[in-house]
């Protein structure tokens, strides 16, 4: 079984957007195959984002943690 985008670290999924990022950047492939890849980057910056966002909370609550 392969691990979903979701449970892998950021480092892994950002990754995976560089390369991503890059087959697109090349214009190789079908329409169909980079209209996939556009999709699935898509969904890579969301998860991204989203574990960005769950560390500067964790962040936060640290600071604050540590201020009190």
């Amino acid at each position: 079984m392969t691990e979903q985008p979701e449970e892998k670290s950021f480092e892994e999924v950002f990754e995976r957007l560089n390369r991503v990022v890059a087959q697109l950047e090349a214009g190789e492939g079908t329409l169909t195959q980079r209209a996939d890849l556009f999709e699935e980057g898509i969904r890579l910056s969301k998860i991204c984002s989203e574990k960005l966002e769950a560390i500067e909370r964790r962040v936060e609550i640290l600071g604050k943690t540590e201020s009190s």
